[in-house]
């Protein structure tokens, strides 16, 4: 499970696990909103988020706090990319000019109103001040949920070079748990874990 801060990177990094360990990825955005940013109701969403957590093998990238509980039990490790706020938000605001300069057809579905007009983010003010926040208000709550389950394996990452050199250590050394590089300091496995394959 990859989770962590919004423009934090962590669709590319779980794409990129995907493919050093021959995963399918699932992205929560993707399954959660239909088209022009509205959620799908309650109990479907909840009913498909289960029905994937119990397959036997995914990486699903992205937060949706309020679900951790649900996913928790059926995942083997959690990557939390913890990237400085304001690079999140200034990856945040480069990924929408790019999704208002781009052709119609290659914008995610939810990104795509029902006549067709493009709705590219969903109240951009409230949700950059959410990124700015996140670090304060929500990852305290993530990290506390994590905590509670102490045979879980949980990396986390502060750089995307610290991301890279991960994926590059798996991809290196396939079936073998990735070694914390030399910066300490920035790739912390919060307490020893099993071995998993991610």
């Amino acid at each position: 499970m990859v989770v962590g801060c919004p423009g934090a990177g962590k669709t590319t990094f779980a794409v990129r696990l995907a493919t050093v360990r021959g995963l399918p990825v699932h992205h929560l955005d993707d399954l959660y909103f239909t088209a022009g940013w509205t959620p799908r109701p309650k109990g479907e969403w909840h009913a498909t988020l289960d029905a994937l957590c119990a397959t036997s093998e995914w990486i699903i990238d992205g937060n949706h706090l309020s679900t951790l509980a649900r996913r928790l039990p059926h995942c083997d490790a959690v990557v939390v990319l913890d990237r400085a706020p304001p690079l999140c938000l200034a990856s945040y605001l480069l990924r929408m000019l790019r999704y208002a300069r781009a052709p119609l057809g290659v914008l995610p579905h939810f990104m795509r109103r029902p006549d067709g007009r493009r709705a590219v983010a969903d109240r951009p003010l409230v949700f950059a001040r959410f990124i700015l926040t996140f670090r304060r208000h929500q990852l305290p709550s993530v990290l506390g949920e994590l905590a509670a389950r102490p045979e879980l394996p949980v990396v986390r990452l502060r750089t995307h070079a610290d991301a890279r050199a991960v994926l590059d250590r798996l991809s290196a050394r396939p079936g073998t748990r990735a070694r914390p590089g030399p910066r300490d300091s920035d790739v912390r496995r919060t307490r020893p874990g099993r071995d998993t394959s991610c």
